[in-house]
């Protein structure tokens, strides 16, 4: 229900729909006739379909698959100027395992993974606390590394606009809040700044690897494939295959 409320909330529950009949179909494979099936086979008839029905629904809005790619692209991730750091951060909540991660990923103006950092927790977490936590996690790294003009993104409108607003919808990340405040203070520059889901792919994956982690993760220099990869995607040096990473948030 909150999904269907914001920017392209729709498709999103379109798509997350058809992901969760592909996955039974696949279940239903495994377990009738025991075949089993890529996750990434799954996962690309999820989309192709979601995108053909789209398309047959909407033909003025969404003609093809064409102009899914164009809308990735106008949504990637952007190098910041010169001399700058951009910050990507998340959160990730799993009821299931009752446990929250917040990804931190910072790269240059060269598009470059530079520091990369994964903070588990035991914890019920709510959305806006973990957000709001994830970028004080940014803003205390930050400070570590003695970068002093920085871009911090964030792909949660609200806390964002409480940040830059002043305006503190949710009493309970007041302190949170004020501690990002006398974070930001500290730096030459300090820019905190809405990003679509669509090219946070990097903070989102590293948010939900840190919540099934059994310590936290700090990464400089040397980076997995993995997460290489993603920072491609989130630049759009990518298939459509990126769009999954938007809708699997704990």
């Amino acid at each position: 229900m909150e999904s269907a409320k914001v920017v392209q909330g729709v498709d999103r529950v379109k798509l997350t729909a058809n992901i969760l009949w592909q996955l039974w179909k696949a279940r239903n494979k495994m377990v009738f006739q025991m075949e089993s099936v890529d996750a990434k086979m799954i996962i690309d008839k999820a989309q192709q379909e979601w995108i053909e029905y789209d398309a047959t629904n909407d033909t003025d809005s969404r003609p093809t698959a064409s102009s899914e790619r164009e809308r990735l692209v106008q949504h990637a991730w952007e190098p910041p100027k010169e001399g700058v750091m951009r910050i990507n951060t998340d959160a990730a909540i799993s009821a299931k395992m009752v446990r929250t991660g917040l990804g931190v990923v910072a790269r240059n103006w060269r598009g470059e993974l530079v520091k990369a950092r994964g903070i588990g927790g035991r914890r019920r977490g709510e959305a806006a606390t973990e957000e709001s936590l994830a970028i004080k996690s940014a803003l205390e790294m930050v400070q570590v590394a003695g970068w002093t003009n920085i871009e911090v993104q964030s792909n949660c409108k609200n806390v964002v606009s409480s940040i830059n607003a002043g305006n503190v919808q949710y009493c309970k990340i007041q302190t949170i809040l004020e501690d990002i405040e006398t974070l930001k203070n500290s730096f030459d520059s300090c820019l905190v700044s809405f990003g679509p889901r669509i090219a946070n792919g990097c903070s989102h994956a590293m948010a939900q690897f840190a919540a099934k982690s059994i310590r936290n993760i700090d990464w400089e220099t040397s980076f997995p494939t993995w997460l290489a990869d993603l920072a491609r995607k989130d630049m759009g040096v990518v298939t459509l295959f990126v769009i999954n990473s938007c809708f699997f948030k704990c």
